[in-house]
């Protein structure tokens, strides 16, 4: 392997390591506390159903930037909330409360790095 494939897949695990973020195991208990679904299927079978939504966001940020990216994540986790108050009112509103943390984290986490790191 020459260096441009070692650093794809160093990007390509780093991204994988993303997907697994404390967002994603908040919401993965939410899920197993509040359904009686098998959480190993939701989460397999979401995991594909998210693909097309991570390509979308990735164009958006592509093309227009990280705000359209981050909007477009809002807008599917607002619509996560609304599809879960058919299973829970509290999960869905935990689901948006845990949406406002991230927003606000990028934003704290970019001041931050810009005083910081400059």
């Amino acid at each position: 392997m020459n260096n441009n494939s070692i650093g794809f897949v160093i990007t390509i695990v780093a991204f994988a390591f993303f997907i697994v973020c404390p967002r994603m195991g908040a919401m993965t208990n939410l899920l197993e506390r509040h359904t009686n679904y098998p959480i190993y299927w939701l989460v397999i079978i979401g995991t594909f159903g998210s693909i097309p939504l991570l390509l979308v966001m990735t164009w958006l940020i592509k093309h227009w930037g990280l705000m359209a990216g981050l909007g477009f994540a809002v807008l599917t986790d607002l619509a996560a909330a609304a599809i879960l108050t058919s299973v829970s009112f509290r999960v869905a509103v935990e689901t948006f409360i845990i949406a406002i943390f991230v927003i606000g984290g990028n934003k704290f986490a970019m001041w931050i790095t810009a005083k910081f790191m400059t």
